[in-house]
């Protein structure tokens, strides 16, 4: 089952423990734009049994990419199989945000 989106929160390590869940799923990343809505510019997934949501941003923040990314926010699903579906079809929606690599 794939869960409503949750967002927008903070990008920061403090945000990211408290906000973001221990499941799998597909995140988002960007900046807010004018009208409240995120402004995606990374779509990734989190699947596996020690790959989660929280700690792929962790992994994110703690690496310090991307300067412009200011808030997050999550889309949890029950199985890999959901992750890998949304993922791509994520991406291809949002026209390849700009730190996502085109796949193909």
């Amino acid at each position: 089952m794939i869960g409503d989106y949750k967002g927008n929160f903070p990008y920061s390590k403090f945000s990211i423990i408290t906000n973001a869940p221990q499941n799998i799923g597909i995140y988002y990343c960007g900046a807010m734009n004018e009208n409240g809505s995120l402004g995606v510019f990374y779509v990734g997934r989190a699947k596996g049994e020690s790959v989660t949501i929280r700690s792929r941003l962790l992994d994110h923040f703690n690496n310090g990419e991307w300067s412009d990314i200011t808030h997050f926010g999550f889309r949890t699903c029950s199985i890999e199989a959901e992750v890998e579906s949304i993922e791509k079809s994520e991406v291809v929606r949002l026209n390849i945000p700009k730190y996502n690599k085109k796949v193909g």
